[in-house]
């Protein structure tokens, strides 16, 4: 089952994926009189008794497409270099993030769509269980709002256009310019989440996430569309995630963290296996120093192989040490962190920078947390420049990198001049080829008498 324990970790087992298709075949009168799985109708699935199943379902699917959509995506930042021998990685390293045939991104696509479906569907059966005053706890439907909004919030944070297909029915491109509006039904899925009754550690993670998500709305205005805009976020957007952000540290103003973790029984990390076991990619070169071999972080040089600068202290900045030696101790499994505490003070940080505020106290809380230096207005780093730096560290491999390479006109020393990562700031990752095969709407030698659509 899911449960959120004190560091507010989701943990799940593959066999709750078995539980979602077939949990209703055990009204049997004895373990003997067991059913052919393959019997299972969908009937089942709307079963009350079904409700953990499926939102657990719901977070398997979430859970498998973050990890390999943040492989793709760290691979095309700085964040990440790649080292193998797959060449498709490369192409994202140097910045074409634009081909709809690249493999990887690719199989992100097909990933990330059935989470995404998978959470709409666990969302939509367990409201008719609720609505129908059944045993459903709020407390599910308010985790399967959780991760429809995740969802929502990666594909809008990683795509410039995608589709909603139902299972085998067709739908249309959303188009780009509609982009934006999957954070504001995240928002919408998160207001009703709020709305519920819950634990207070589920009402944190919810309104850290709708922190997030306006803020990513905000991030969203500036870059999703052409030319883009640099710098912070708009008063607005900042104002508005920021009530968030300050709502979730009331009620709880420890340095938490809410993380995926990927465990021998759930569904693997894609993106530890890649760095830690296939050795496709590393960390990036502005984080680390190499060993000789260029394969892995070289533990034995100075600050324990951080190259990464603290602005204050000029030291490898800590942080990063913790989070790196926690990613690699766990090979082919371990934790991805989704939302924290310091991310809620960064959001808090660049609404005073925009607004008016004490940026000093929310930018030196992250830092405290580290045990670093305060920044004070006499360090000679300017405001923005120390918030640039704090997301860069404290929201490293969390999917936030790329919009703020392009939003603060930074580039990743990996792109390559005529990439659109260089040419056409605010490019993401467009519908890849395994939809555009499939999908009616997209496959232009899609035969005439075939039905598209539903």
């Amino acid at each position: 089952m899911t449960k959120l324990d004190n560091g507010g970790r989701a943990h799940f087992g593959a066999a709750l994926l078995v539980l979602w298709l077939g949990v209703a075949v055990a009204g049997c009168n004895s373990l003997l009189e067991v059913d052919n799985p393959n019997n299972v109708v969908a009937e089942d699935i709307l079963r009350p008794s079904a409700g953990s199943a499926v939102a657990n379902g719901a977070l398997y699917e979430v859970q498998s497409g973050y990890t390999y959509t943040l492989m793709v995506y760290g691979t095309a930042t700085d964040e990440m270099t790649w080292v193998g021998s797959r060449d498709n990685f490369q192409t994202l390293d140097f910045g074409y993030v634009d081909d709809p045939l690249n493999e990887f991104s690719d199989e992100a696509f097909k990933d990330i769509a059935p989470a995404r479906w998978m959470a709409d569907e666990a969302i939509r059966i367990l409201e008719l269980h609720y609505a129908g005053d059944s045993i459903v706890a709020e407390s599910e439907l308010a985790e399967a709002y959780l991760w429809g909004a995740i969802v929502y919030t990666v594909i809008a944070d990683v795509f410039d256009d995608f589709t909603f297909s139902d299972k085998r029915v067709a739908s249309p491109p959303i188009g780009e310019a509609n982009m934006g509006a999957l954070y504001d039904d995240a928002i919408a899925y998160l207001d009703a989440a709020l709305a519920l009754d819950i634990t207070t550690e589920l009402e944190r993670n919810i309104l850290a996430m709708r922190a997030r998500a306006k803020h990513a709305r905000g991030v969203w205005n500036m870059i999703g569309t052409r030319p883009i805009s640099t710098g912070p976020i708009s008063a607005s957007a900042a104002a508005a995630a920021a009530a968030d952000a300050q709502a979730a540290l009331n009620l709880d103003g420890s340095d938490w963290v809410f993380e995926f973790e990927y465990i021998s029984t759930g569904t693997g990390a894609d993106i530890h296996s890649n760095v830690n076991s296939r050795l496709e990619m590393r960390f990036g070169d502005r984080y680390i120093i190499p060993e000789p071999a260029g394969k892995r972080r070289d533990l034995t040089a100075t600050d324990h192989g951080i190259a990464l600068q603290d602005p204050i202290d000029a030291v490898g900045d800590p942080r990063l040490d913790v989070m790196m030696t926690a990613f690699e101790s766990g090979i082919t499994l371990g934790d991805l962190t989704i939302l924290s505490a310091r991310e809620m003070h960064l959001i808090l940080a660049e609404d005073a920078l925009v607004n008016g505020g004490d940026f000093q106290t929310h930018i030196n809380a992250a830092r405290a947390w580290g045990g670093l230096s305060d920044w004070t207005p006499a360090s000679g780093v300017t405001q923005q420049d120390m918030l640039i730096y704090e997301r860069q560290v404290n929201l490293y491999l969390q999917m936030r990198r790329m919009s703020d390479l392009y939003r603060f006109g930074i580039q990743s020393d990996n792109w390559q001049a005529a990439s659109p990562a260089v040419t056409a700031p605010g490019t993401f990752w467009p519908i890849t080829k395994a939809e555009l095969d499939a999908n009616c709407y997209l496959n232009p030698d899609w035969p005439a008498d075939v039905p598209c659509g539903g």
